[in-house]
């Protein structure tokens, strides 16, 4: 049985669209072939495929069928689902009509609906699942309406023509499509073997996952999209003021569950992948990630330790940069102090550590080498360079990108940021001493840039935007990251 339905929709063509949306019923209710009637209506027979079987192997067919029938929860009777020409095509319509949004979005006429995730950290007299709230709310345009609820059937149709991987359609549960119809049965009185029909949209509402949610809003005729985006964020705003309940906004539509915090570095997974394998040739346990050290404890520092162990824990992009970026700021002042010492002492002086401030050190350096207050004093950015050309290892810190994520080398190498511009990083060009330290003074200006886009929010500049830009920083963490874990632990400690 087949396990998708084809490409990505580009939602561009009206007649692929509506193609790609009888696949995607033809999967959920396991109908292939759905018949079609002269009142322009498909009809789907629920379980075709099932009952069916197919392999080609009339023991294993057998086999199959009689699993699907003695099945405890399966539905006895004959159901079919049922829907128009006329409402896929208009659906198809809808669809394209969105297609410039994000692909957890709809748009229409005066109308917008974004899937939302409720982010609510508290349990208190929570929203029923499966159930719609509904509030009326007056703007300068005139009255609007807005729903917090189960998303619409396009919306949900749009999920599975965008989503990719293997669970495409992860978010719909054919169990209960199943205690749905056994539900049915009983209140109906139907028997095994009666014939009975329903609409194949209600079907899907009923298969969709009770914790998706969208916000649905409705403004007068005329009103716009953007109008709609600031009234959509006021209502949440409104809402977490009044009740402490966060719906936030999704926009990565294949990360429907949860929201982008961080790539994960599994380097157990990457080195003891033999190990594994070998295990299960052999039908033995496998192990578990953390079953065992494969290096040596170090004495790391406590206060850096725990600030690290926060960043790894950090379930959102933005608290995991500060974590990794908060190891790093530990060290700068020291960093900088380093820096200006051996500058004094390649010109035979000595630079004395000031006892009341660090900082004040800038003063002697700048009278021992004959320099400008602005060519030696205290910078972030200064420190954080110093820092990094002393304890970054380019080509480690290049391995463990590519390992993290394939596409990293390359996305540091020419991808841009939306709410900052930052210097574009070649980690596998070929290298003199100091095209490597010009590389390290760059990857401390990129770090320090982003640092200051999402911690800063002025409205005069470009600036970080929680939620909207989460999957653009996700991608920065791993740079912060593994500069942060050069420092941390020795070279020797490095796996």
């Amino acid at each position: 049985m087949r396990d998708n339905f084809g490409q990505l929709s580009d939602l561009s063509d009206v007649q692929e669209v509506a193609e790609a949306i009888v696949s995607v019923l033809s999967q959920q209710l396991a109908d292939y072939e759905p018949r079609t009637e002269p009142i322009d209506r498909l009809v789907f027979v629920l379980g075709a495929a099932l009952k069916s079987a197919g392999t080609g192997d009339d023991d294993l067919d057998g086999l199959l069928r009689d699993m699907y029938r003695s099945a405890p929860d399966h539905p006895r009777a004959g159901w079919e689902a049922e829907i128009g020409f006329n409402a896929i095509v208009e659906t198809a319509h809808r669809l394209i009509a969105s297609s410039e949004r994000p692909d957890t979005q709809i748009e229409g006429l005066a109308t917008l609906e974004m899937l939302v995730r409720d982010e609510t950290p508290h349990q208190v007299l929570r929203r029923p699942q499966d159930e719609s709230v509904t509030h009326k709310v007056r703007t300068s345009a005139g009255e609007c309406t807005v729903t917090v609820g189960p998303p619409s059937i396009d919306l949900l149709l749009r999920l599975a023509l965008r989503r990719a991987g293997f669970e495409r359609t992860g978010f719909l549960d054919r169990q209960r499509l199943f205690q749905f119809l056994v539900e049915q049965e009983k209140r109906k009185g139907l028997a095994e073997g009666a014939r009975a029909r329903v609409s194949a949209v209600r079907l899907l509402r009923v298969m969709a996952r009770p914790e998706l949610v969208s916000l649905r809003l409705e403004g007068p005729r005329g009103t716009g999209t953007d109008e709609l985006e600031k009234l959509a964020t006021s209502f949440r705003t409104r809402l977490a003021y009044e009740s402490d309940v966060v719906l936030a906004p999704v926009l990565d539509v294949d990360r429907l569950e949860s929201s982008p915090s961080q790539p994960r570095f599994f380097r157990q997974l990457h080195l003891r992948t033999t190990d594994f394998v070998d295990a299960i040739g052999q039908g033995s346990p496998t192990g578990y990630m953390g079953d065992r050290l494969l290096g040596a404890l170090a004495g790391a520092d406590e206060e850096l330790s725990l600030r690290y162990l926060r960043a790894i824990a950090a379930d959102n992009p933005f608290a995991a940069f500060m974590g990794y970026y908060h190891v790093l700021e530990y060290q700068m002042e020291e960093a900088w102090f380093d820096n200006l010492s051996r500058r004094v002492a390649a010109t035979g002086g000595v630079l004395q550590r000031p006892v009341d401030g660090i900082r004040k050190a800038a003063k002697q350096a700048r009278d021992l080498l004959g320099l400008r207050d602005d060519e030696v004093r205290f910078t972030e950015l200064r420190a954080l360079q110093d820092l990094l050309e002393a304890s970054l290892d380019v080509p480690r810190l290049a391995a463990d990108l590519d390992r993290l994520d394939m596409g990293a080398v390359e996305y540091f190498a020419a991808d841009n940021l939306p709410f900052v511009d930052v210097p574009h990083l070649q980690f596998t060009s070929p290298l003199d001493a100091d095209g490597e330290a010009e590389l390290k003074r760059e990857t401390a200006s990129r770090v320090y840039i982003v640092r200051c886009a999402i911690t800063h929010s002025k409205a005069s500049t470009r600036r970080y935007s929680p939620y909207t830009d989460d999957l653009h920083l996700a991608r920065e963490v791993p740079l912060v990251r593994i500069a942060a874990e050069q420092l941390l632990f020795p070279s020797a400690q490095l796996l």
